[in-house]
């Protein structure tokens, strides 16, 4: 095994993403600009009582939105479907202005997620029980593996360089990614398609309601009044190659993937590190991999769950490892907390971001908790001159990723 090569810059030549605002980042971007979240009531499991009735679901019809239309919807799981819809915009991305195609013999693929087909295993498990065994097709309990969404881009675009499937939690798609380009330092690949995908599936909603870590109302990131997460579904996919393969092919290159930190808390199952320290380690790493001091970071797209512990842990983490003079935001309070995906869902956000110039605001947010001392950005879009963007994403087990991405002029 070669170790990466840490002088090896990282581009981010194409960028991909559905959720439940929207099914491109033409059309998220948007949503976003208008302050407009995509939460509602969840429809995606039929007459089902759970404590709580909101999630932030995607609408669309997936399978128009396939590289082969309907064909291909009978081999998919959900969390596949919006796998390869995230990584085609993605892909078409990085070779839109490309005077050279992406060489896609020597492309890997990495996707975070934590479900993976879950939702039609349970299905299955439905379908049997009213039906009978002749009456479900085993199939469906075919797509439940979580190796399924890395399998699904590989077929979709001919990509020969490999599949790598990561189930950390919701640290998932963000680990993904940062693990992506190690394989390019290493030149054990030459292109990384590398995010996350999730669907909403009856297990992590109804074990997230059995655990009261679920918001009645639409969740309120960092707010006096937050009583947790919402639930939500989506995929986000990032192009990587090494900087001067990039160059040499002509693309476009959206900004650069400066620092990957991971950590882990070591501390509980389900709950974070009440000081922090594990949040604090990962965008410490970052940094360093980055070569930046902590004030040359301009904003922090934050992990901003909702829950009480996660918002105080995380807000305690950017103080201690970036001060208090950062803006922070939540772009959950859009599109929910998209579970394994989130790393890349917001990984795409934050790429946008620095591209318009404009922080995206955390949505609801009528009061901090007292817990929660920084500026947050509410209501509303913040132009903003940013040079550097720290993508925080967190999971169980303690599980910590931050993402760090530069501006390219």
């Amino acid at each position: 095994m070669r170790p990466p090569d840490p002088q090896q810059r990282i581009a981010v030549t194409g960028a991909g993403i559905i959720c439940s605002i929207g099914r491109n980042k033409a059309e998220v971007w948007q949503a976003i600009v208008d302050a407009r979240a995509g939460i509602d009531r969840l429809t995606r499991f039929p007459g089902e009582t759970f404590p709580t009735e909101l999630a932030a679901e995607v609408e669309s019809d997936l399978a128009s939105l396939l590289p082969d239309g309907k064909r291909a919807l009978r081999r998919l799981s959900r969390t596949d479907l919006l796998a390869v819809i995230a990584a085609k915009e993605a892909l078409d991305d990085a070779d839109a202005n490309a005077t050279t195609p992406l060489p896609r013999e020597r492309a890997i693929v990495s996707t975070g997620t934590s479900t993976g087909g879950l939702l039609e295993g349970e299905n299955y498990y439905f379908h049997r029980r009213s039906r009978g065994r002749r009456r479900a097709a085993a199939s469906h309990v075919l797509q439940q593996p979580t190796s399924g969404p890395s399998d699904a881009v590989a077929r979709a675009f001919s990509l020969g360089g490999g599949v790598v499937s990561n189930a950390t939690a919701c640290a998932s798609a963000g680990a993904a990614i940062g693990m992506a380009a190690d394989y390019l330092r290493s030149r054990h690949a030459d292109v990384a398609v590398a995010g996350g995908s999730d669907a909403l599936c009856r297990l992590t909603y109804s074990g997230f309601n059995v655990l009261q870590a679920v918001d009645p109302a639409p969740c309120s990131p960092f707010g006096a009044d937050r009583k947790g997460i919402t639930l939500g579904e989506g995929a986000g996919y990032l192009v990587l190659e090494r900087w001067d393969d990039a160059v040499a092919r002509g693309a476009t290159i959206l900004a650069e993937l400066s620092g990957y930190g991971a950590s882990c808390d070591a501390h509980h199952q389900t709950a974070p590190a009440e000081d922090g320290r594990g949040a604090e380690a990962a965008m410490r790493a970052a940094l360093a991999e980055g070569r930046l001091d902590t004030a040359d970071v301009d904003y922090v797209n934050a992990h901003g769950t909702g829950t009480l512990l996660n918002d105080s842990a995380e807000t305690k983490a950017i103080i201690a490892a970036l001060g208090m003079d950062v803006p922070v935001s939540s772009s959950k309070s859009y599109f929910g907390h998209t579970l394994g995906a989130s790393g890349a869902v917001e990984a795409v956000v934050s790429v946008l971001a620095l591209r318009n110039q404009i922080a995206p605001p955390t949505l609801r947010l009528q009061a901090r908790a007292d817990d929660c001392p920084l500026d947050y950005i509410p209501h509303a879009p913040r132009p903003l001159a940013m040079a550097n963007v720290l993508s925080n994403t967190f999971g169980f087990g303690g599980s910590n990723v931050s993402l760090l991405f530069r501006r390219v002029l």
